[in-house]
């Protein structure tokens, strides 16, 4: 089928606009981490934010299942996809969601255990634990810009080159790291309590949201490794 006709062209958009909803609204939900752990670390009302988050949540679980559908009936035939569309593409394709679904569970995660718990403010924790969130952000930044275009060049194979966003964010990814460790030791200095058990807690769930980030990049890397899918430049080559 010609890559400009109606039907293929409807596909595309669709997995685009679909793909576009699915990411503002994950960035959305990373984006009120930062506001959940700054507005409890003040004592101001938080669980407002909390209902953000889980919201957010279930927009992008709906929107999944809308992409997963419309995946699924490209992989049947049951819907015209663009001529440089291979059928292999779909379950790799949901395999990224997947990754992406991971990022808005265990940011739920988080927000819901920090409120759970209610641990004593300890200002140190609580300025490390924004720090991370304020990177998440960043991180998810450059995640849209490494997703879109990626699934683009399935429909539109063009020489595609994310390095510039995959770097960026593993970078961020170590910085936080360096955080979580920093909190860890707060936490602990000269008190194993349940406030510091709590806090070892929190910091490991933030830096899986970064990590599952990571992952996502590792997903389009080994995706993009498979003969006859298309050539995008995920990392950058030796001796750059």
């Amino acid at each position: 089928m010609d890559a400009h006709h109606p039907e293929a062209v409807a596909f595309e958009r669709r997995l685009e606009s679909a793909t576009g909803r699915y990411l503002d609204r994950l960035a959305d939900g990373v984006a009120a981490l930062s506001t959940l752990v700054e507005s409890y670390g003040a004592g101001r009302e938080y669980r407002t934010t909390l209902a953000g988050i889980r919201h957010h949540e279930s927009e992008c679980d709906a929107i999944k299942l809308e992409l997963g559908r419309l995946l699924v009936d490209a992989k049947r035939g049951d819907v015209a996809v663009p001529p440089a569309w291979d059928r292999r593409y779909a379950d790799r394709t949901l395999e990224l969601y997947e990754h992406l679904d991971t990022i808005a569970n265990t940011a739920e995660q988080f927000a819901g255990e920090l409120v759970a718990i209610a641990p004593t403010r300890r200002e140190t924790c609580l300025d490390g634990l924004a720090e991370m969130a304020a990177l998440a952000a960043s991180a998810m930044n450059e995640l849209e810009g490494v997703v879109k275009p990626f699934l683009r060049a399935l429909c539109r194979p063009d020489d595609v080159s994310i390095t510039g966003g995959v770097s960026t964010i593993r970078a961020i990814e170590g910085e936080a790291d360096t955080v979580r460790n920093r909190v860890l030791e707060a936490a602990f200095a000269g008190t194993h309590d349940g406030d510091a058990a709590a806090y070892r807690q929190l910091a490991v769930l933030l830096d899986g949201v970064l990590d599952a980030m990571e992952d996502v990049t590792d997903q389009i890397h080994l995706t993009t490794g498979i003969e006859g899918w298309p050539d995008v430049e995920v990392y950058p080559s030796c001796g750059r």
